[in-house]
């Protein structure tokens, strides 16, 4: 930051947060947000020219100019300058910079790039830096024939080349001849961001790596076992009491008696069997939600799977959380328990509980969230089981009195203890057939959700493209801006563009490489001859839209200070764990009445739980690709020299000019 810098401060307040780290490939999901292991940044020591190259195009695709710059430079003045290499050392030495950026030392390497360049046989490469070259030329002099030759030359270029150099030379060419090139360029930048198939594949590079799914082994929430001494003794009893039935005359009465008996005990059984394993299926299938309450806290698995109901809630669907509260919790039970034994971490999962979330929506309001039909009752199994029992005492009494056969009061005793138990043993044991019939049915959709799921992974954007798509929006939203505030391409003197996490979005990014978010909140700042425009946008990444703008106008003369803080606040977690430092640098802008014209809060931490060697590296990565770096030294101009700022930068102008023309 410059000297001008109203004030510095370091402020220290406790404050809750919800960020973390991302990456390109496939990766992690840390929940808010993905890392991917794809090396695209990564320079081994000893590496050769052409894998410093590739990293070098990797850093200005992505959005970190300077980088570039470095490496790009390395080759252009080592041993392997290449008409290509010279070219992209030019745009990386001018993007994210003005006037007042370009040093002399700057300039001298920009035309020593040239002087190397002219040297090397023509190609499609030296075309194109002598575009470049041309449009320097023209911004310098303003001289309406080297316009004319400039945009001619740029308009026979590739889409490709025309896209890079509007890009960044975006800071330097003032409105008018922004306005002159677009002109030439071979596509429109409102219809080219969503190129590349935008809306169905940037949402995957926020998804982390699938693994595969465990094998899900159902919870059986049986009958706690009762003491079954009794049940044993009276089955011994009434066995022996019925074996002892046979000692002495047959008669026609004890033969009936005995049929009755067996007859009777047989229909108890059978249906006491269908009606109890209908009672345990209800009863696993309909696991309550005090459950949640056991632990002391939230487990990752039991956030991660909030999380994903809440966004797969059907429109309109007011009783949500209580239609899929019960299946909410067996999932929690089942993961909490399976990821606990494990070891799994639980965000290579996410692609399984969004199913399971989608699954449970798509079935709302009108089925049973489980996806199979709820058992029913057997029909009458009650009626049978009382039936059962008069007949089983009709033989019983049939054998007191006709046949005389004491034997029958231990039987009834004997069967009264042991029946129950015996039905419950029986019915337990058929009562899991079907949970596991379900469970083996559920593991095999579910292994085919999750090779569905790799395919639709397979096209994941790369960084660069997430970074060339934000660069066009936010080409297209300064378009925008000047389109509703009726300003002439003329009248535009400069503009800073900066764009900040939105609350609530998710992050990715890969090692070594800039952060890219789901969604972001984009100031368009214009600062035309007559004052400045301020424009503020919610952008959904994923989809490209925007929406909520709001925006400002006023005077240089109304501007009354202007100031940067670095923030450093403790925040915790989750109760238990250590305190951890954010770090958050913050701008405001603020006229003479008072009010806060300008807010801007950039995030410079990262969460603790990303796998990153520097993370002041990172911190670096984010302030650059944010567009603060740049604006900075511009707003700081404008709040502390008013009007006089125009003047400064016309100056700034000459300077350069007369730096290029030496």
């Amino acid at each position: 930051m410059t000297e001008d810098l109203a004030d510095f401060d370091v402020d220290n307040q406790n404050v809750a947060s919800d960020n973390a780290y991302v990456e390109q490939q496939i990766g992690v999901q840390y929940v808010e947000s993905v890392y991917h292991e794809t090396k695209i940044y990564t320079v081994d020591k000893g590496a050769g020219p052409d894998r410093r190259h590739e990293v070098a195009l990797a850093y200005l695709a992505g959005g970190v100019p300077r980088r570039a710059e470095e490496l790009f430079g390395d080759l252009v003045f080592g041993s392997h300058p290449s008409t290509e290499r010279t070219y992209y050392y030019v745009l990386a030495v001018l993007s994210e910079r003005g006037f007042g950026d370009l040093t002399a030392e700057l300039v001298a390497g920009i035309r020593d790039a040239w002087k190397i360049c002219d040297s090397l046989p023509e190609d499609r490469w030296k075309r194109a830096h002598r575009v470049v070259w041309e449009i320097l030329d023209h911004v310098r002099s303003a001289d309406a024939q080297r316009s004319f030759t400039a945009v001619a030359a740029f308009g026979r270029l590739s889409a490709e080349r025309q896209d890079e150099i509007s890009r960044h030379l975006s800071m330097l060419v003032d409105g008018l001849v922004e306005q002159q090139l677009n002109a030439e360029r071979k596509h429109e930048v409102s219809a080219e961001r969503f190129s590349g198939n935008r809306i169905d594949r940037a949402k995957k590079f926020f998804e982390p790596n699938p693994a595969p799914p465990p094998r899900y082994e159902p919870r059986m929430l049986l009958r706690e076992a009762k003491d079954r001494r009794r049940a044993i003794i009276g089955a011994v009893v009434a066995a022996l009491a019925f074996a002892s039935l046979f000692f002495g005359a047959k008669t026609f009465s004890l033969w009936g008696g005995v049929l009755l008996l067996v007859t009777g005990c047989v229909v108890m059984a059978r249906y006491g069997i269908e009606h109890t394993v209908h009672l345990l299926n209800l009863a696993l299938r309909r696991d309550t939600a005090e459950v949640e309450g056991e632990q002391s806290g939230p487990t990752p698995v039991d956030k991660l799977i909030e999380r994903c109901f809440r966004e797969a809630r059907p429109e309109y669907a007011k009783d949500w959380p209580r239609y899929a509260i019960g299946y909410r919790t067996r999932l929690k039970q089942r993961f909490n328990a399976q990821i606990g034994r494990s070891g799994q971490d639980v965000r290579e999962l996410k692609w399984l509980f969004d199913w399971h979330a989608r699954r449970v929506a798509e079935r709302w309001p009108h089925h049973d969230p489980y996806g199979q039909p709820e058992p029913t009752a057997p029909g009458g199994a009650r009626l049978w089981q009382a039936a059962g029992a008069l007949v089983a005492v009709a033989g019983s009494l049939l054998l007191l009195f006709a046949a005389q056969r004491l034997q029958a009061v231990p039987i009834l005793v004997g069967g009264w203890f042991a029946m129950p138990t015996l039905v419950e043993v029986v019915a337990a044991g058929r009562a899991a057939l079907l949970p596991r019939k379900e469970a083996n049915e559920l593991f095999e959709e579910e292994k085919a959700e999750y090779q569905r799921w790799r395919k639709v992974l397979a096209d994941r954007p790369i960084d660069s493209e997430m970074a060339r798509w934000l660069a066009l929006d936010k080409a297209h939203l300064k378009a925008e801006a000047l389109r509703a505030g009726n300003i002439a391409e003329r009248d535009l003197v400069s503009h800073v563009v900066i764009n900040q996490l939105a609350p609530g979005a998710r992050r990715g990014l890969v090692p070594h490489g800039p952060p890219r978010y789901t969604a972001y909140l984009v100031t368009v700042i214009l600062l035309t001859r007559h004052g400045v425009r301020a424009s503020r946008v919610y952008l959904d990444f994923t989809t490209g839209e925007f929406k909520n703008e709001n925006w400002d106008v006023f005077g240089y003369d109304r501007i009354a200070s202007a100031s940067l803080r670095v923030l450093e606040r403790t925040a915790k977690k989750v109760p238990g764990e250590p305190s951890r430092k954010v770090r958050n640098r913050e701008f405001k802008l603020r006229l003479l009445d008072g009010a806060e014209i300008i807010r801007i809060n950039e995030r410079l931490d990262i969460e603790d739980d990303a796998e990153v060697d520097d993370k002041a590296e990172l911190e670096r990565l984010a302030a650059a690709t944010s567009g603060m770096d740049a604006a900075l030294p511009v707003l700081e101009a404008v709040a502390h020299q008013g009007p006089a700022w125009i003047d400064l930068e016309r100056d700034r102008r000459a300077l350069w000019s007369h730096a290029w023309s030496e």
